[in-house]
């Protein structure tokens, strides 16, 4: 969550300095390892992040750290609220070091509930916020989406709340605590189409949005793979229709209105799978994209990064690293028209910038010049 923030920071262009235990973090030990033995999940998620190793257990790193958070215009944790008090990464050591400064913290639950403290990962917060139900209603059981979800979406929201501190600091020159509760981020996020009959009181209907919740619900076989044919609006249904021969089902009762699809999506679906089973992949995309009709072939994971549109964007660039050798980084999808993209960085190892790090906040605390809207920091975390 936390690493994913920086990483999105980083990517459009910020200075980011990773502070991390003694072991590091996690994520340099988890996943698959390249030739060089580092961690393939770390070569991305901490390209051109500085590290420094911070032992909050040695009374002597207490100064390393207060010196770290009057640098910084942004501090991103996602430390409990308990282990951010022996940090000095609580707000109100924060704002004592320097009350214009942003602290970012995300957790499982709030900050100021009573389960403050309680662990949270990302499978908790699935399970705990709704995603996992999504699952039971529409196969039966539980289940958990099969990519870390509930971490990418509350570390975009980690960056979505730094951002609006730090224009609100434009203003004001006022710093800001901004508190990302895991639990109620991805709660708030699945319930923007799942919340159903219950927004209103008493309910008016079940929960859940029936159109993704049919079992029905997924791509279709094609002669030669798997395709998406979504003729979502009235319009494209009607040029579908008549595309495959059968203007009938604009009168027909389950299919004849985007509502009716939706509420009835078997027979929606049924329809969309006789289509796909008899072409091939090329003449799905070819028919449908020549009466305007969206469509995608579905992409195998392993070829996205050769896929002739993916492939060819910029945000997938072609790097080497000093240890590892020539990989794949994916950055920021964000295209600024007015700025370009800043260089790939390597990932550093644990502890390896210590020094340079030092140098950085001693050089900046020493040619800092506060403006009243507290301008004259930009771009740290």
């Amino acid at each position: 969550m936390a690493p994913y923030a920086g990483k999105i920071l980083k990517d459009m262009g910020a200075e980011v300095i990773k502070m991390e235990p003694p072991d590091g973090d996690i994520g340099r030990r988890i996943g698959m390892v390249g030739r060089s033995g580092i961690s393939l999940l770390s070569l991305n998620l901490n390209a051109g992040k500085k590290s420094i190793v911070v032992d909050a257990s040695d009374p002597g790193e207490a100064e390393t750290i207060r010196r770290l958070v009057g640098w910084a215009d942004v501090i991103i944790t996602n430390l409990l609220p308990s282990r951010r008090e022996a940090f000095g990464l609580d707000w109100e050591s924060v704002e004592k070091v320097d009350p214009a400064t942003i602290l970012v913290t995300g957790q499982g639950f709030s900050s100021v509930s009573e389960r403050r403290d309680d662990p949270a990962y990302d499978d908790i917060v699935q399970a705990a916020a709704g995603i996992a139900d999504t699952y039971r209603l529409r196969d039966g059981a539980p289940g958990y989406s099969p990519y870390v979800v509930a971490d990418k979406v509350c570390g975009m929201s980690m960056v979505q709340g730094a951002l609006a501190a730090l224009y609100r600091r434009g203003t004001t020159g006022v710093g800001e605590w901004v508190d990302v509760p895991m639990v109620d981020t991805v709660a708030a996020f699945t319930l923007v189409e799942h919340l159903g009959g219950d927004t209103t009181n008493p309910s008016s209907g079940e929960v859940g949005w029936s159109r993704v919740l049919s079992p029905a619900h997924k791509p279709h076989r094609a002669l030669d793979g798997w395709v998406c044919v979504m003729p979502y609006t009235d319009a494209n249904w009607e040029r579908f229709c008549r595309l495959i021969g059968r203007v009938d089902y604009l009168e027909h009762p389950d299919l004849r209105t985007n509502a009716r699809r939706s509420a009835k999506p078997e027979t929606y679906e049924a329809v969309l799978a006789d289509y796909a089973r008899t072409r091939t992949c090329d003449e799905i995309e070819a028919e449908c994209r020549t009466a305007r009709i969206p469509v995608q072939r579905v992409n195998e994971i392993r070829d996205l990064t050769r896929d002739e549109y993916i492939g060819r964007q910029p945000m997938i660039t072609r790097s080497t690293h000093h240890a590892e050798g020539p990989y794949l980084h994916i950055g920021s999808p964000l295209q600024f028209a007015g700025a370009s993209r800043p260089p790939v960085e390597d990932c550093s190892e644990l502890d390896a910038d210590r020094d340079e790090v030092l140098r950085l906040i001693e050089r900046d605390s020493l040619n800092e010049i506060r403006t009243p809207n507290g301008s004259s920091r930009s771009g740290h975390s």
